[in-house]
C-alpha cells in the first residue's frame, strides 16, 4: 500500500496523499479490489520488460472463444472431460450488440447436472484470459460433485471452495503454462521475477482487504450493529480501515 501510495502521488502530487488513504478511483479497478491495471504507473522506474499477454493475445488474433478454449484445454490437460457441447452454444462470451447485459464475468450450472455456462464480455486482455480460467474452475467443479452427490448436496460446502478452486486454476496461468500451451516463447529469466511479483501482489494481495470488508460489513448489517441510516458511512470507514482507501468525494447515505 505504502509503495503503489508513493508511486502514485510521484504521478498525481497532492491528489494522492503522501500518507493516509490512497483515492480509490485511482486505483485502476471500479472496486478499488484489483489494482494490476496499474502496473505501468507504479512499476519500479527502469525494471526490466516483462511480457504482456493482452498484446500477444491481440497480436496472434485470439478472440474471444480461442481463449475459453485455451481454458477448457487446461482443465481437460489434467484429466477431465472436455465441456459439453451446449456449454459452446449456450455461454454467452461477447458483449451482445442489441441488449445491455452485466458483463461482471459469473459462471452456471442451470439444472445441477450437464448444462455448465459462463457469462462474460470477453475482451482480449490477460485479466480476462485469466478470469476464463477461474470460471472455468466454477464450471468444472460443480459438475463433479453433480455426477455423485444426492441434490440436496449439489454445491460447494461454502461458497469459499468454490472461489478457491477458481483462483487455484487462475495462479496457475504462469509463465511457463503460458508456454507450455504456446503464447509464449520462453518464459523471463529470474530478473523478470520482481515485475511478475508485482503484477501479482497488485491483484490477489490488493485483493484480501477489500474481502474482509465486504464481510465485515455484512455481518455488521446482518447483526443490527450499522442502521440503515449508517451504511454506507460505516462501508467507507472500513474500506478506509483495511483496504486504505478513501471515495472520490464525500459520500452521503443518500449513494
Amino acid at each position: 500500500h505504502a509503495y503503489v501510495r508513493a508511486r502514485l502521488h510521484a504521478k498525481y502530487g497532492d491528489l494522492v496523499p503522501a500518507d493516509g488513504p490512497i483515492p480509490a478511483h485511482l486505483t485502476g479497478n471500479i472496486w478499488a479490489q484489483d489494482w494490476s491495471n496499474i502496473y505501468d504507473l507504479v512499476a519500479p522506474p527502469g525494471s526490466p520488460s516483462t511480457y504482456d499477454l493482452s498484446a500477444i493475445l491481440k497480436t496472434r488474433k485470439i478472440d474471444a472463444l480461442k481463449m475459453v478454449h485455451y481454458g477448457e484445454g487446461f482443465f481437460t490437460s489434467i484429466g477431465f472431460d472436455p465441456l459439453p457441447k451446449t456449454f459452446w452454444e449456450r455461454s454467452l462470451f461477447v458483449k451482445p450488440r442489441d441488449r445491455d447485459v452485466v458483463c461482471h464475468a459469473s459462471a452456471w450450472y442451470i439444472d445441477n447436472m450437464d448444462d455448465l455456462r459462463i457469462k462474460m464480455c470477453i475482451d482480449q486482455t490477460a485479466e480476462d484470459f485469466s478470469t476464463i480460467h477461474h470460471e472455468l474452475g466454477h464450471d468444472f467443479y460443480a459438475r463433479e460433485y453433480n455426477r455423485v452427490q444426492p441434490m440436496i448436496f449439489r454445491d460447494s460446502a461454502n461458497d469459499g471452495f468454490h472461489e478457491a478452486v477458481g483462483d487455484t486454476i487462475g495462479l496457475s496461468v504462469t509463465p511457463e503454462y503460458l508456454v507450455k500451451v504456446g503464447l509464449l516463447d520462453k518464459a523471463p529469466d529470474a530478473s523478470g521475477d520482481v515485475p511478475l511479483l508485482l503484477r501479482q501482489a497488485l491483484d490477489k494481495i490488493a485483493f484480501l482487504p477489500f474481502s474482509l470488508v465486504i464481510d465485515r460489513w455484512r455481518w455488521e448489517v446482518f447483526s443490527g450493529q450499522v442502521p440503515p441510516e449508517r451504511y454506507n458511512a460505516a462501508w467507507w470507514e472500513l474500506r478506509e480501515r483495511y483496504q486504505g482507501v478513501a471515495p472520490p468525494s464525500a459520500r452521503g447515505e443518500e449513494f
